[in-house]
């Protein structure tokens, strides 16, 4: 059997919207070169101690998780379409809650077997296992997965039964977003309350202007240059702000924290100017290797912290490595690839479990009878325009946002 390591013929085949991968992409590039630096910050002269590297740690920290959390309220409109509320909700628990709980557990007892060589020994005790559901900030990058399962779920119940509308839902989200800065400010501890406060807001805001990035007739606004030109000076000016003000204040949450305000507008600035970028990167069909790591943006959530720590015990304590930007390189590049090859490998020898409670190829769920999102484009939901195939799997939210 001939193993597909990327997957990339099929994955850059599909019709499937690939600006949603160009975003996810750079996004989870992103987040991989943050917690690779962070993890650095002990190694030799730190990595703090390189400046540029620290200042583009912070600068492009703003957007990045809003954008995931945008991204996946464009797409929820389809989904509940497609599903209806209860399998909307059921897929949510296969596809974010289990690998939650179940990556989850695999990285804290790799940090518990192995505490004389990893960042968490100070912190790790075995009731984090609870924290994953309970106290999530706890566990690393995990909160993530545990909030867009939550705001997902709740913003469904709200939508469905409550029958709020979008500007309900943001009128809902900016009053959350209210609490959550207040419960920040003061220094308020609600366990995984405060992320799913925090980030409905910007699921809301992906539902809202669905319409807008979904029809293809906006395509040629969204990816123009003129566009890029409007939101660039205002994504540069409001991210050196945001950089210094964090910097100033020695804290890289600072702003989202204490100004909940500007972070909002600066994340939402940053996630247009990624949307822009990405839907400018779709019109060239360039950088297309972005396209393949956004489709496997999730896998490689749940897995490059493992990997990227394992690299960095590797370079540093067997081979004496303490060049700080080497080993950023070195352990972005592994902490990518490894879990894209990983991911495919298990998927193809039948372990599709490891990812998700829901296998490949079973029955899928009677569509219900509804009208199609926009007639004039050929775009009916955001499973039907993945592909011509219609028995190929869609993303619905599965990946990392």
């Amino acid at each position: 059997m001939k193993l597909a390591l990327f997957n990339s013929d099929q994955i850059l085949s599909r019709g499937r919207y690939p600006w949603v991968d160009y975003a996810r992409g750079i996004s989870i590039l992103l987040v991989c070169y943050r917690h690779v630096f962070e993890g650095l910050i002990h190694v030799g002269a730190g990595s703090n101690s390189y400046p540029l590297l620290k200042y583009s740690n912070i600068f492009f920290f703003s957007f990045r998780m809003p954008l995931f959390f945008i991204v996946s309220g464009i797409f929820l409109g389809g989904s509940l379409l497609r599903k209806g509320a209860g399998n909307y909700i059921g897929n949510r628990v296969q596809t974010l809650l289990y690998p939650l709980l179940l990556w989850g557990s695999i990285h804290i007892t790799l940090q518990l077997i192995f505490a004389d060589y990893v960042n968490a020994t100070n912190y790790r005790q075995p009731t984090d296992y609870l924290s994953l559901i309970l106290q999530p900030r706890r566990v690393e990058q995990f909160w993530y997965l545990n909030a867009l399962f939550f705001v997902g779920v709740l913003y469904v119940i709200i939508k469905e039964y409550l029958k709020f509308n979008h500007w309900h839902q943001i009128v809902l989200g900016l009053m959350m977003y209210a609490v959550a800065g207040y419960l920040h400010i003061n220094n308020i501890e609600v366990g995984f309350l405060i992320d799913v406060l925090f980030f409905y807001f910007f699921f809301a805001i992906g539902d809202l202007v669905a319409d807008i990035f979904l029809n293809e007739k906006n395509y040629k606004i969204l990816s123009s240059a003129k566009t890029l030109l409007i939101l660039l000076p205002a994504f540069a000016l409001l991210q050196v702000y945001f950089t210094d003000l964090n910097l100033k204040n020695g804290d890289d949450y600072f702003v989202q924290y204490k100004m909940p305000a500007l972070f909002a507008i600066t994340a939402l600035i940053g996630g247009a100017f990624v949307l822009n970028v990405s839907f400018i990167l779709q019109r060239l069909n360039i950088f297309r290797f972005l396209r393949v790591i956004g489709y496997h943006s999730l896998y490689i959530y749940v897995m490059h912290l493992m990997i990227t720590a394992a690299t960095r015990i590797v370079l540093v304590r067997v081979f004496g490595v303490e060049n700080i930007p080497l080993i950023m390189i070195i352990s972005v590049t592994v902490g990518i690839v490894i879990p894209i090859i990983f991911f495919n490998i298990m998927e193809q020898m039948g372990a599709w479990w490891l990812f998700s409670l829901k296998k490949k190829g079973t029955k899928k769920v009677e569509r219900r009878n509804v009208q199609p999102y926009y007639h004039g484009t050929g775009i009916l939901t955001p499973k039907e325009s993945v592909s011509s195939n219609k028995d190929e799997k869609t993303d619905d939210g599965k990946r990392a946002g």
